[in-house]
């Protein structure tokens, strides 16, 4: 008898729990409503940034370890940039022309294959180690073919 109060008592509050939900979400969902387009008109204010202060922290102290003064070491950072910059004018950025892998052609088991490439709008059917305006077939198979250009290699993905 004491489980028959308590789902005469619960049963009504999940009804009007679930109740208030539906309501809830199909209230919501209504298309009742219009929606008036207000056009509201923005008025933008220019951001005014502050300038920081800057300040310069010298670390020209004893050294807790080696008890010795701190030197500055600007000689060497003149040497990396000169580096830096000689190592830059060196490498070039390649132009790769643009190159289409469309398959193999022969029989994935034979010794030479026979790949379809697309340089520069151009078909090509090429071997392992053949060379079209410029650039040398390494190694494929039927997924993606290597490709090098300038002495720079690339991967080239079967293009669907």
């Amino acid at each position: 008898m004491k489980n028959k109060k308590s789902i005469l008592i619960l049963l009504p509050v999940v009804v009007l729990i679930w109740g208030g939900v539906l309501y809830q979400f199909f209230s919501f969902s209504s298309a009742d409503e219009v929606l008036e387009n207000n056009s509201m008109d923005l008025n933008i204010k220019p951001f005014k940034l502050k300038e920081r202060n800057t300040f310069l922290i010298n670390v020209n102290y004893r050294d807790p370890f080696l008890g010795k003064m701190y030197t500055t070491q600007e000689v060497a950072k003149t040497k990396s940039v000169a580096k830096i910059s000689k190592e830059s004018k060196l490498e070039e950025a390649i132009v790769w022309p643009s190159i289409i892998y469309k398959g193999i052609v022969s029989d994935t088991k034979e010794k030479n294959k026979l790949f379809i490439l697309i340089i520069s709008g151009h078909d090509f059917f090429m071997k392992k180690g053949d060379v079209e305006n410029g650039i040398l077939l390494k190694d494929g198979d039927k997924e993606s073919v290597y490709v090098k250009y300038k002495g720079d290699l690339n991967l080239i993905m079967l293009a669907e």
